[in-house]
């Protein structure tokens, strides 16, 4: 069994909970960056490479950047991967504590606003969620301090994501995948004031539309932007970076308000646009701990041979 199979698996996360719930912080964190450095050095591996290609075009879009280089994009990897690995060994470690979870996190006032406003269940907003580092442990904190509504996943999930979605359930999460008729649903439950969560930079198949994010046209959904017009609702984009006191702050945008356009192309490219840059200013504050796990820019493996070599 190779590694991306392995990662892919149910019994690998078992394992690491299992793991997490007996190793002490000292020596959890020490095998956290033991791992994460392991995986970045399989450089021939889906996930690494999708990693090394995401931080490339981040480090480019960036005010001033640069292009970084095999030795950087290493370097790069194996701090996304840390981040990774020590957020999810914080949530398996914690979790069985709902007071030490919840002191992990640090909300702002607007983000405890809308845990408020999802209790109510008569404003509905879009909460469009950002895959960082410690999306999950956050989205659990969230759950435990009251947060309702429905979370969108991917349409088709695969082994360890079915097993993730089990144990997002034990915190009060309702999952639903992504399909045509869990839309509609979502739509009329948003419309009616629920709250929904989705990811938006996650990347899908086949999409009819390419927004522009950090600089290039991206593979991204624009699912959330029919939502929010279809229930007129509002957006809040989020993403929750760990600092140097070692708590996950989580950072939101303001309330956005998606305009209708006579062309539906330009509706949705558009207004996803406009959330991608509200994005795009959260992630500029920590980019290694923007960890999406598949290539957003695919068309950068064949500009840049090194992205899948890992040579200069």
């Amino acid at each position: 069994m190779n590694l991306q199979a392995i990662l892919n698996s149910q019994s690998a996360g078992k394992l690491a909970f299992h793991l997490s719930r007996k190793l002490p912080p000292k020596f959890g964190y020490w095998i956290a960056r033991v791992i994460a450095r392991w995986i970045a050095a399989q450089r021939d591996t889906p996930l690494v490479q999708a990693i090394r290609a995401n931080q490339w075009v981040v480090s480019s879009g960036m005010p001033g950047g640069a292009s970084l280089t095999a030795d950087q994009l290493d370097q790069a990897a194996q701090e996304t991967l840390t981040y990774v690995a020590l957020a999810f060994y914080q949530l398996f470690r914690n979790f069985e504590s709902p007071e030490a979870l919840q002191q992990l996190v640090c909300l702002t006032p607007q983000v405890e606003e809308i845990i408020a406003r999802s209790q109510e269940g008569r404003r509905g907003v879009l909460v469009a969620g950002l895959h960082v580092a410690g999306f999950d442990l956050v989205a659990q904190a969230a759950a435990l301090r009251g947060f309702r509504g429905l979370a969108l996943s991917l349409p088709q999930a695969d082994g360890a994501v079915e097993w993730q979605h089990t144990f997002r359930r034990r915190s009060g999460l309702e999952i639903l995948p992504a399909n045509v008729a869990n839309l509609r649903q979502a739509a009329r439950r948003l419309s009616q004031g629920e709250t929904i969560l989705t990811g938006i930079d996650r990347p899908m198949p086949d999409l009819k539309y390419r927004p522009f994010f950090f600089g290039r046209p991206a593979l991204l959904p624009t699912h959330h932007v029919y939502l929010a017009l279809k229930a007129n609702a509002p957006v809040v984009v989020i993403g929750a970076m760990l600092k140097p006191d070692g708590r996950y702050h989580v950072l939101s945008s303001d309330y956005i308000q998606l305009k209708p356009y006579e062309d539906r192309a330009q509706e949705m490219v558009c207004n996803a646009e406009r959330l991608l840059e509200a994005a795009e200013e959260i992630i500029r504050q920590a980019p290694r701990q923007w960890a999406v796990p598949h290539p957003v820019w695919p068309e950068v493996f064949s500009e840049n041979p090194y992205l899948l070599r890992g040579k200069k």
